[in-house]
């Protein structure tokens, strides 16, 4: 038997390649949030695919493969010296986070995880979003209440049913 039966066939893993580029993208360019690095990403993940397609066994786990590629490739794009900074806001979160001493502060991994929260913050009803943010920068009830000028059982009240929206976002 060839190499062929345990693998893909070339044709039909570029087809399913090529019909995935678009949602490869737009993952891509949730992550960088630039075209330009989203399109390098896109590309990037494109060549290790078909470099590595012998590894693929199984067309059913094409999509999870190659985000799983695209995801490790943007961590290494993290980790190498031409990393730019992805974090153009100065919301108290971010400030909180660039001052912080936590060693893990810098790791790719770590820093994947903050962008994913922040991006689950701020889909957050407004009313939820700016308590959670002052929460996790590590302001307390009373501070978060005098700021916003709301009674502290409020700011207790949005801090958790925010929470559970978040819980809600992760574990679907």
């Amino acid at each position: 038997m060839n190499g062929l039966t345990n693998s893909l066939k070339p044709d039909h893993f570029a087809g399913n390649l090529i019909g995935m580029q678009d949602q490869l993208y737009y993952y891509a360019l949730q992550l960088t949030e630039d075209r330009e690095d989203a399109m390098d990403l896109v590309q990037e993940t494109s060549y290790k695919a078909l470099k590595n397609q012998s590894r693929l066994h199984n067309d059913e786990h094409i999509r999870a493969w190659l985000y799983t590629i695209l995801k490790n490739t943007y961590i290494n794009y993290l980790r190498s010296s031409h990393n730019r900074q992805l974090i153009h806001d100065t919301d108290e979160l971010n400030q909180y986070s660039a001052q912080s001493g936590d060693s893990r502060e810098g790791m790719p991994d770590e820093q994947l995880i903050k962008k994913e929260l922040r991006e689950i913050i701020k889909l957050l009803p407004h009313a939820y979003e700016k308590p959670i943010q002052l929460f996790l920068a590590g302001y307390s009830y009373k501070e978060i209440s005098q700021y916003m000028n709301i009674p502290i059982g409020t700011v207790k009240s949005r801090i958790h049913l925010g929470k559970k929206h978040i819980r809600k976002v992760y574990l679907a």
